[in-house]
Order: structure tokens, then C-alpha cells, then sequence
């Protein structure tokens, strides 16, 4: 399936789309460097409640590392859609892939999905709240598409609740990480965006309401002292 149409997307979607195509060479690698080798291990806790599901949609998939995580799983032997609106991303995607037969790509639109209802046993989303225009249409889909009792794990930056804590990461989080960015790439503006876009995001539980909407069961977990919040839905 082919990505939506530049015409069809909002100011916003156009941007973050053009951005992560720009980035996308840079992006796993800056994604080691600015959690330190965390982001691994952040994914590996998001992704172990799938370990037995049959069909799981990484929405959001960017360059497959989310599934990849989930395919390294011990048990795991179902089959994978990852999807996203950045070619240039499932690009990257597609050769981490390239000798496994379990994973089929879609490029689409986060908040309006393809895919027929009560079509997932899981879903699995890392690090792209923050870049969807509308977390409750979101939120809509995946309750759409995902089979009762199906669930959808989901990680993503977040905002720390104890003042230190909070005080270390929005210094290091927006004054150090579009300098270390420079180091790696040209895109300036990609990396002085993603602090920005955490600046304005809503805290977790304004996320996981926004995201349940009264239609899933749902929680948070803080990791890593809320630096990162894993958020579970069940349908």
C-alpha cells in the first residue's frame, strides 16, 4: 500500500513525514547515543506481553526496531505488519527484514488505518505519540482494529514526576540533545523539534485518557523514573 498523498495530509503530518525521511540514515544510530543503549531495553519491556500473539500491527513502525525486538522474542512465531507513512523509514525497515518471512509493510496514515476491525491480536507502538495530530482518533483505531481481548503496548518519552528527576531530563533532554545531534546530522531542525514536541506533550495520564476514551482498559507504567512511560490498553 502506498503512502497518503502529500495533498492529503494536514501542515503538521507533511512535516513530521519530511522529517523522518530526512533523518532516517541517522536515526537508530542517534537513538543509541541519546539514551545511552537504553532504547533497546526500553523496547524489549514494551514489546514482552506479545510474545504469543499471532498477528501484530507495529503502527508507527519507523525503521522496524520495535518489531525486530518483538521477533527476537523467545516463543514468538506470528506474523508482523509494519506500517508507517515515512518511506524513507521503511526503507530502512525493509533490509533489517530482508531474510526473515514473517513481516509485510504498509505505509499509511496512524489515525486512519487500513485495516479491516478486529483485524490485530497486538499492537505495538514506540516513541510516536508526540508526532500524531489527534490522540483520540488514535486511540479510536486501535480499538478498531484490535480483536477482543487483543492488546496494544505503547512507549514513548515522557514527563518525569519527581521535580529532580524532571529538572535533569528537560535540561539534558532540550539543551543537549540538538547539540549532540550536530554530531550526526545535518537535519538541525528534525532534533530541535523532538524536545519541542515534548515540551507541549500531555502528561501521562492526559495520554492514557486521551488514548482509552472510555473504549479500553488501560494503564501506565513510568520507567526509568518517567523519563519513558509504557502505556497497556486492552480491548
Amino acid at each position: 500500500m502506498e503512502a497518503p498523498f502529500a495533498s492529503e495530509l494536514s501542515p503538521k503530518k507533511y512535516f513530521i513525514r519530511r522529517m523522518f525521511d530526512d533523518i532516517s540514515h541517522s536515526y537508530d544510530l542517534l537513538n543509541r547515543v541519546i539514551s545511552f543503549g537504553l532504547d533497546g531495553v526500553w523496547r524489549k519491556l514494551t514489546v514482552k506481553p506479545h510474545s504469543r500473539d499471532k498477528l501484530v500491527l507495529d503502527i508507527c513502525s519507523g525503521t522496524g526496531d520495535m518489531a525486530l525486538e518483538l521477533n527476537r522474542r523467545k516463543g514468538f512465531a506470528g506474523m508482523l505488519v509494519l506500517a508507517d507513512f515515512s518511506p524513507g523509514m521503511h526503507k530502512l525497515a525493509r533490509r533489517k527484514f530482508a531474510n526473515l518471512n514473517n513481516a509485510v509493510f504498509v505505509n499509511c496514515d496512524a489515525e486512519k488505518m487500513p485495516f479491516r476491525e478486529a483485524a490485530f491480536d497486538g499492537i505495538i507502538c514506540g516513541y510516536s505519540l508526540r508526532n500524531l495530530g489527534d490522540l483520540k482518533a488514535f486511540g479510536g483505531e486501535i480499538h478498531r482494529v484490535l480483536k477482543t481481548g487483543g492488546r496494544a503496548s505503547i512507549i514513548d518519552m515522557a514527563h518525569p514526576p519527581n521535580k529532580l528527576v524532571a529538572l535533569l531530563f528537560y535540561f539534558y533532554f532540550y539543551k543537549l540533545v540538538p547539540l549532540i545531534s550536530k554530531l550526526f546530522t545535518t537535519k538541525k531542525y528534525a532534533y530541535k523539534y523532538l524536545p519541542v514536541s515534548l515540551r507541549t506533550f500531555l502528561k501521562q495520564d492526559e495520554v492514557l485518557a486521551a488514548l482509552n476514551g472510555g473504549r479500553l482498559e488501560g494503564e501506565y507504567r513510568n520507567v526509568f523514573g518517567g523519563v519513558v512511560a509504557v502505556y497497556r490498553l486492552r480491548k
